[in-house]
């Protein structure tokens, strides 16, 4: 008899983990909020329950009784899986762990806790919010939810007059009805961003990009990234030290990670998040491309309590970018340059002509992942304002 894996969540990005399920002879049952996710067509059988309902999932989990359950690419399934994962006893994370991780607010008492250079912060609720005093806060300041992902409801604040404003926008996109205000890190350089793999508690393979931002309507959120990063290696490597010694301390033991990390001006290392999942915006397929390294085979790998393989090739440089449009409408279609395509080695497109399309600083307005590879980084910087502008510019709305 097959054995049974219930995944959390069917969007565009999470259908490359039901695929691989299938491939290795599991039965799918995917479980997701929405009823219409492109993910059911994949599914063996589909369940239209909210992947944040953590009684409503065991609930499933027992009543389908399942061997194995995952949540691939979701911050607030992650939970979910751990919570399920614990109370059944099956492969997974302690749910303390993924929460530490998952929850903003207790990432940074975690990391106060334990020496890390850390933003200065406070967690509010509404009413506390009301009741608080902002004298102790340098400007500007990032407000966000505890617990969402995607940069949902996150907004930079750099007037006093508007803290009120943004905390009410940031509070409807948060399920525990809590937000966090947190010093903003400056930084003269890209974002650091990207995954790693845990495995016993010990971090086994990491790789770093630099994330890279085009869009206008959403300065926020990276619209890029690439791969390996471009900083001195002995920077990166001290990110990756706290990484691995912030993994230790939080308990998380297996799967994937996704990393998010600034330095200031004074070179000061600030890891901002460390997600229980692999990144979003097909951060391990770029990583795959770049070094060989397959983030979700390793995934399955380690539910499966199978060898996890870290053989890499040599690295090239590697380009992801997310196709988007700064205004909402109806696609028309999607058309890449000539001098792009020769450099494409993989094109995910979600979205069909006629569908609507989200300006991107709405959730989920991701048209679809465009990744581009090259010989070397002289072969990228020849190319790569061309490339930018080119990619901007090749969605058409009708």
């Amino acid at each position: 008899m097959k054995k049974k894996i219930l995944l959390l969540g069917g969007s565009h990005a999470q259908i490359p983990a039901i695929v691989e399920a299938k491939n290795r002879g599991l039965y799918t049952i995917l479980a997701d909020y929405y009823p219409d996710i492109p993910g059911r067509e994949y599914a063996d059988e589909f369940h239209n329950v909210s992947t944040t309902d953590l009684e409503a999932i065991l609930k499933l989990a027992k009543e389908t009784c399942i061997d194995l359950i995952f949540a691939y690419m979701s911050d607030p399934a992650a939970p979910t899986a751990a919570y399920v994962s614990e109370k059944m006893e099956l492969p997974g994370n302690s749910f303390d762990s993924v929460e530490l991780l998952a929850k903003k607010n207790k990432f940074r008492k975690l990391q106060k806790e334990n020496g890390f250079n850390t933003p200065g912060f406070n967690s509010f609720t509404e009413q506390e919010f009301q009741n608080s005093d902002f004298q102790n806060f340098s400007f500007p300041v990032i407000v966000k939810p505890v617990d969402s992902s995607d940069t949902k409801g996150v907004f930079y604040v750099d007037n006093p007059e508007d803290i009120g404003s943004a905390v009410r926008k940031a509070l409807k996109y948060s399920r525990s009805g809590r937000i966090i205000i947190e010093e903003f890190i400056d930084s003269d350089t890209a974002n650091l961003h990207g995954d790693a793999f845990i495995k016993n508690g010990k971090m086994v393979f990491c790789m770093l990009g630099d994330n890279l931002f085009f869009s206008d309507s959403h300065p926020l959120k990276p619209s890029s990234e690439i791969y390996p990063s471009r900083k001195p290696r002995n920077l990166v490597q001290k990110v990756e030290n706290d990484v691995a010694r912030l993994i230790e301390v939080s308990g998380f033991k297996d799967g994937a990670v996704n990393i998010e990390a600034r330095v200031n001006a004074k070179g000061e290392i600030y890891i901002m998040e460390i997600g229980p999942r692999s990144g979003g915006g097909d951060t391990p397929q770029t990583i795959y491309h770049c070094v060989g390294f397959d983030m979700l085979k390793a995934s399955f790998d380690s539910l499966l309590n199978q060898h996890i393989d870290i053989q890499l090739h040599d690295f090239k440089p590697t380009v992801s970018f997310i196709l988007h449009s700064s205004q909402s409408g109806r696609l028309n279609q999607i058309q890449l340059n000539s001098h792009i395509s020769e450099f494409v080695v993989e094109k995910n497109i979600y979205l069909k002509p006629g569908d609507e399309v989200k300006s991107f600083d709405n959730p989920g307005s991701n048209i679809g992942v465009v990744i581009l590879q090259f010989n070397d980084f002289d072969e990228f910087d020849t190319v790569s304002d061309h490339l930018y502008k080119n990619l901007t510019q090749s969605v058409y709305l009708s």
